[in-house]
């Protein structure tokens, strides 16, 4: 089936992966909506990636009242319409032993890592239930199931994530809507200099998984 058309909204998207998952749904002919929490990062991200088929709505995914904004606007702006949402945002905010960890850190890790993707997915179930074709892809980390000290926090928040999603499989099911999970391995980045995979090569895979 066509990409072309499309709408789609990538969360975390001013930078790294995010920005490049937005580049490749452009480059094959989708609307693409920038959210994230720094509006300058998003504008620049759209001058980037062409203005005339991005939209520009900042947001804190960790925050409910902030994504049923989010949604207000994005549906007003794309007539009602959304077909495809990448649930990126993600992160390492603190790294502690659980010893040495504190509650906040934790609360701020596992909000950023799954909190985030259950509002996102939560707030625009009912959007994407309308289209056609709609995609729920969440970009998870091979550190759901592999452990280092100091990422509990993150690991335990990647493994809810994926819980998260695949029970919306589930739920989704008869909807017809596709959910994938994208491990997209250690990605270079300006946050992560040494990875080894390029982004646009992963965004290249997670374009390949919509049908």
């Amino acid at each position: 089936m066509a990409k072309d058309n499309r709408v789609a909204l990538v969360t975390g998207s001013g930078t790294g992966l995010g920005k490049a998952i937005a580049t490749s749904f452009v480059n094959e002919g989708m609307t693409v909506v920038l959210t994230g929490r720094r509006e300058d990062v998003l504008q620049k991200a759209s001058e980037d990636i062409g203005q005339d088929q991005t939209i520009v709505l900042p947001g804190d995914m960790t925050s409910e009242a902030s994504v049923q904004k989010l949604r207000d606007k994005l549906l007003a702006q794309t007539g009602g319409r959304l077909d495809i949402l990448v649930n990126n945002v993600g992160g390492v905010p603190a790294r502690e032993s659980i010893e040495d960890m504190t509650v906040d850190q934790w609360y701020q890790v596992i909000d950023k890592n799954t909190t985030s993707q259950f509002l996102v997915t939560k707030y625009f179930l009912p959007a994407l239930r309308r289209s056609n074709h709609a995609v729920i892809i969440t970009v998870t980390s091979v550190l759901a199931h592999f452990y280092m000290k100091g990422f509990g926090a993150y690991s335990a928040g990647k493994a809810a994530a994926e819980a998260l999603i695949q029970t919306v499989a589930e739920e989704e099911k008869a909807n017809g809507i596709q959910v994938e999970l994208l491990d997209p391995g250690s990605v270079a980045t300006d946050a992560n200099p040494s990875g080894k995979n390029d982004s646009m090569d992963v965004a290249a895979r997670l374009v390949n998984m919509v049908k």
